[in-house]
């Protein structure tokens, strides 16, 4: 039975995909899309997630400052951020049941440069289905997910590299290690 059940929810997610139904927000009433979502920068003030991707490509990582393994991305993270930044993306961390006091020292702390924001009730968490930290997001230019993974790894830089736009000579930016 429960193989029957697993096939059958592989099945459904199979024919969702490329339909926008990643991009819905199952049970939530009035809010057609996760990019509306507001998640809270780091001087309290709300802001959308469409506002935070704007029409750039971009990494989000949902993080906490009590995670191990959440902290031991953060230099990676870094990296990564000035990397992409120099390509025309972006890396923004949302920390997750934690308020801006605590994330702002942080980041303060260990000198983190890129975009920090909270969502302490968890509510774009939950929009998107994320229960479990640190997962990285890849969202191409048009604010579509490109790649959902777990703690940032070689796909989720490759993923970020993928949707990166070519520059004159039709290559993509590299955004491995130096």
């Amino acid at each position: 039975m429960w193989l029957r059940t697993v096939v059958l929810i592989a099945v459904m997610a199979a024919g969702c995909a490329g339909r926008g139904a990643r991009d819905a927000i199952p049970g939530r009433a009035g809010v057609a899309d996760f990019r509306a979502i507001t998640v809270r920068g780091l001087d309290g003030a709300p802001l959308p997630l469409s506002r935070v991707l704007g029409a750039r490509p971009t990494l989000v990582s949902f993080w906490a400052p009590w995670c191990e393994p959440c902290l031991r991305e953060q230099p990676e993270l870094e990296r990564l951020s000035r990397a992409a930044r120099a390509c025309g993306g972006a890396v923004v961390g949302v920390a997750v049941g934690e308020g801006a006091p605590a994330v702002s020292a942080f980041a303060r702390d260990n000198r983190l440069t890129f975009p920090e924001f909270t969502d302490d009730a968890f509510e774009l968490a939950d929009a998107m289905g994320q229960r479990r930290i640190p997962t990285s997001i890849v969202f191409d230019g048009a604010g579509r997910i490109a790649f959902t993974g777990g703690a940032l790894a070689d796909a989720a830089i490759e993923a970020l590299s993928a949707v990166m736009p070519a520059g004159p000579d039709g290559t993509r930016c590299s955004l491995r290690a130096r």
